[in-house]
């Protein structure tokens, strides 16, 4: 079989197959514990972290490991939401995956969304996000590379636009992560989702 589908999902890597076995079979321990099963459990979830850390170029402390991409964007809402309770204005794409826009609908019904068109290749465009900014908006979520197009946002422009003004920034990096190089440091994102599944980890881990 050829598998063309690796945007929707991807086969587990065989090193990472070979790097958990042992978390299934024999290292089980609860991290949260103080014996030694759960000792060494921890500092393996000390380890991923690390990874993942560096995977993205932030600090370990800022990564926080959620089940899915899905669960993480809805953090990054509600937390931005959250936060700032005075402030129910959110600026989007009319592309956003229905993590972002169905969410915020469903779960946070008297919240403003703004969704930003795109032009003909899919892009925004960085005047509306400008102009879309209000005092109100509590945060900025734009997606970093659409999950069916493929298409790139200019997301260090427009987490620059956002941090100028004041606002909260988050993009989702599902389908960018592993694929284009990220550097958190670099840049003015305050929240950035990732879903391993997209890129040879297995279902179920996110971050």
């Amino acid at each position: 079989m050829i598998y063309l589908d690796n945007n929707a999902t991807t086969r587990v890597h065989s090193e990472v197959a070979k790097a958990m076995s042992p978390f299934l079979n024999d290292e089980y321990g609860n991290p949260s514990t103080g014996y030694d099963l759960g000792r060494r459990s921890y500092r393996a979830v000390t380890d991923a972290r690390n990874q993942v850390a560096i995977f993205l170029n932030s600090d370990p402390e800022e990564i926080v490991f959620t089940s899915c991409g899905t669960e993480s964007d809805n953090a990054a809402i509600f937390s931005a939401i959250t936060a700032m309770p005075e402030k129910r204005h959110i600026v989007t794409t009319s592309i956003e995956h229905s993590a972002i826009i169905a969410f915020a609908k469903a779960v946070l019904p008297n919240l403003e969304i703004t969704e930003l068109p795109v032009n003909e290749e899919g892009i925004i465009s960085l005047e509306d996000l400008q102009t879309a900014i209000r005092p109100d908006t509590a945060l900025v979520t734009i997606m970093w590379a659409n999950n069916e197009t493929g298409v790139c946002q200019p997301i260090q422009e427009a987490s620059l636009i956002a941090k100028e003004s004041g606002t909260l920034f988050h993009t989702d990096a599902v389908n960018a992560a592993g694929k284009i190089p990220i550097d958190v440091s670099s840049s003015n994102i305050d929240f950035l989702s990732i879903s391993g599944h997209k890129f040879h980890a297995p279902k179920g881990v996110g971050a």
